[in-house]
Protein backbone atom coordinates (compact mmCIF):
# COMPACT_ATOMS: atom_id res chain seq x y z
CA UNK A 1 0.00 0.00 0.00
CA UNK A 2 1.12 3.47 -0.78
CA UNK A 3 1.45 6.18 1.31
CA UNK A 4 -1.05 8.88 1.22
CA UNK A 5 1.07 11.85 0.81
CA UNK A 6 3.87 11.98 -1.21
CA UNK A 7 5.80 15.34 -1.14
CA UNK A 8 7.70 16.08 -4.26
CA UNK A 9 10.81 18.12 -4.62
CA UNK A 10 11.12 19.31 -8.20
CA UNK A 11 13.94 21.26 -9.77
CA UNK A 12 17.63 21.08 -10.98
CA UNK A 13 20.07 21.52 -8.32
CA UNK A 14 22.73 22.51 -10.89
CA UNK A 15 20.71 25.94 -11.54
CA UNK A 16 20.63 27.10 -8.31
CA UNK A 17 17.67 28.85 -7.01
CA UNK A 18 15.88 25.80 -9.15
CA UNK A 19 16.80 23.72 -6.81
CA UNK A 20 15.01 24.21 -3.81
CA UNK A 21 12.64 21.76 -3.78
CA UNK A 22 15.25 18.94 -4.11
CA UNK A 23 17.41 21.10 -1.40
CA UNK A 24 14.27 21.48 0.55
CA UNK A 25 13.36 17.57 0.49
CA UNK A 26 17.08 16.61 1.98
CA UNK A 27 15.88 18.74 4.98
CA UNK A 28 12.96 17.20 5.27
CA UNK A 29 14.47 13.43 5.12
CA UNK A 30 15.80 14.54 8.61
CA UNK A 31 12.50 15.16 9.90
CA UNK A 32 10.25 12.59 11.87
CA UNK A 33 7.24 12.86 9.70
CA UNK A 34 4.01 10.24 9.50
CA UNK A 35 4.79 6.96 8.17
CA UNK A 36 2.08 7.95 5.67
CA UNK A 37 4.34 10.36 4.06
CA UNK A 38 6.93 9.57 1.07
CA UNK A 39 9.32 11.74 -0.04
CA UNK A 40 10.77 11.55 -3.61
CA UNK A 41 13.38 14.14 -4.71
CA UNK A 42 14.83 14.97 -8.11
CA UNK A 43 15.38 16.59 -11.44
CA UNK A 44 12.20 15.62 -12.65
CA UNK A 45 10.49 17.16 -15.08
CA UNK A 46 7.81 16.67 -18.15
CA UNK A 47 6.31 13.24 -18.25
CA UNK A 48 8.16 11.66 -15.51
CA UNK A 49 6.38 13.70 -12.54
CA UNK A 50 2.95 11.89 -13.79
CA UNK A 51 4.99 8.39 -13.50
CA UNK A 52 5.22 9.51 -10.13
CA UNK A 53 1.12 10.46 -8.68
CA UNK A 54 -0.65 7.05 -9.50
CA UNK A 55 -0.96 5.14 -5.92
CA UNK A 56 -1.12 8.08 -3.67
CA UNK A 57 -4.04 10.19 -2.63
CA UNK A 58 -2.58 13.47 -2.30
CA UNK A 59 0.41 15.11 -3.77
CA UNK A 60 2.02 18.31 -2.63
CA UNK A 61 5.12 19.47 -4.75
CA UNK A 62 7.72 22.16 -4.20
CA UNK A 63 8.85 24.11 -6.96
CA UNK A 64 10.70 27.32 -7.66
CA UNK A 65 8.40 29.51 -9.13
CA UNK A 66 8.38 32.93 -10.86
CA UNK A 67 5.32 34.46 -9.64
CA UNK A 68 6.32 38.85 -9.56
CA UNK A 69 7.68 38.39 -5.54
CA UNK A 70 10.44 39.28 -3.34
CA UNK A 71 13.03 36.43 -3.31
CA UNK A 72 12.38 33.73 -0.94
CA UNK A 73 8.37 34.48 -0.97
CA UNK A 74 6.55 30.90 -0.67
CA UNK A 75 2.68 30.69 -1.93
CA UNK A 76 0.99 27.28 -1.40
CA UNK A 77 -1.64 26.43 -4.50
CA UNK A 78 -4.66 24.30 -4.43
CA UNK A 79 -4.69 22.71 -7.76
CA UNK A 80 -7.87 25.07 -8.57
CA UNK A 81 -6.08 27.71 -8.21
CA UNK A 82 -3.46 26.99 -10.80
CA UNK A 83 -3.90 28.39 -14.17
CA UNK A 84 -4.05 25.88 -16.84
CA UNK A 85 -2.11 25.43 -19.27
CA UNK A 86 -3.03 25.97 -23.23
CA UNK A 87 -0.06 24.28 -24.84
CA UNK A 88 0.50 26.92 -27.27
CA UNK A 89 4.49 27.35 -26.37
CA UNK A 90 5.51 23.74 -26.29
CA UNK A 91 6.71 21.77 -28.99
CA UNK A 92 7.62 18.53 -27.38
CA UNK A 93 6.46 16.55 -23.97
CA UNK A 94 10.40 16.60 -23.22
CA UNK A 95 10.14 19.80 -22.11
CA UNK A 96 6.71 20.30 -20.39
CA UNK A 97 7.18 22.77 -17.77
CA UNK A 98 5.22 21.69 -14.47
CA UNK A 99 2.28 23.99 -15.82
CA UNK A 100 1.71 21.17 -18.78
CA UNK A 101 2.08 18.81 -16.66
CA UNK A 102 0.32 19.42 -14.47
CA UNK A 103 -2.62 20.16 -16.90
CA UNK A 104 -2.23 16.65 -19.11
CA UNK A 105 -2.53 14.53 -16.10
CA UNK A 106 -6.07 16.19 -15.09
CA UNK A 107 -6.77 15.52 -18.72
CA UNK A 108 -5.74 11.89 -18.21
CA UNK A 109 -7.56 11.94 -15.05
CA UNK A 110 -4.13 11.61 -13.19
CA UNK A 111 -5.73 13.56 -10.78
CA UNK A 112 -4.49 13.25 -7.12
CA UNK A 113 -5.44 15.92 -4.62
CA UNK A 114 -2.39 18.33 -5.67
CA UNK A 115 -0.55 21.16 -3.78
CA UNK A 116 1.91 23.09 -5.09
CA UNK A 117 4.40 25.21 -2.95
CA UNK A 118 6.01 27.93 -5.05
CA UNK A 119 9.21 29.98 -3.94
CA UNK A 120 10.42 32.88 -5.87
CA UNK A 121 13.78 32.44 -6.19
CA UNK A 122 16.58 34.83 -6.70
CA UNK A 123 18.54 33.40 -9.20
CA UNK A 124 18.26 30.13 -11.30
CA UNK A 125 21.71 30.90 -12.92
CA UNK A 126 23.96 27.74 -12.82
CA UNK A 127 25.63 27.78 -9.44
CA UNK A 128 25.35 24.00 -7.21
CA UNK A 129 24.03 26.11 -3.97
CA UNK A 130 21.11 28.21 -2.76
CA UNK A 131 21.30 31.62 -2.78
CA UNK A 132 21.46 32.53 0.67
CA UNK A 133 17.94 34.53 0.65
CA UNK A 134 16.19 31.45 -0.70
CA UNK A 135 18.31 28.78 1.82
CA UNK A 136 17.34 31.22 4.71
CA UNK A 137 13.65 30.58 4.41
CA UNK A 138 14.07 26.72 4.11
CA UNK A 139 13.25 26.27 8.23
CA UNK A 140 9.83 28.40 8.08
CA UNK A 141 9.30 26.28 4.71
CA UNK A 142 9.97 22.81 6.31
CA UNK A 143 7.18 24.08 8.61
CA UNK A 144 4.54 24.97 6.59
CA UNK A 145 4.87 21.44 5.09
CA UNK A 146 5.14 19.81 8.11
CA UNK A 147 1.91 22.17 9.25
CA UNK A 148 0.31 21.39 5.74
CA UNK A 149 0.76 17.39 6.25
CA UNK A 150 -0.91 17.83 9.54
CA UNK A 151 -3.70 19.49 7.44
CA UNK A 152 -3.85 16.89 4.63
CA UNK A 153 -4.28 14.35 7.33
CA UNK A 154 -7.15 15.71 8.49
CA UNK A 155 -8.55 16.31 5.49
CA UNK A 156 -8.44 19.92 5.12
CA UNK A 157 -6.75 22.16 3.03
CA UNK A 158 -3.16 23.60 3.41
Amino acid sequence: MSPEIIIIGVGSILRGDDGVGPRVIDELEKQNLPKNVLLHSGDICGLDLLKVFPGHDRVIIIDAARMGMPAGTVKIFNFTEIKKSDFKNIYSTHGMSLLETLTLGHELGVDPEIIVIGVEPLSTDPALALSPAIKAIIPDLIDKIKNCIDDLSRSRNC
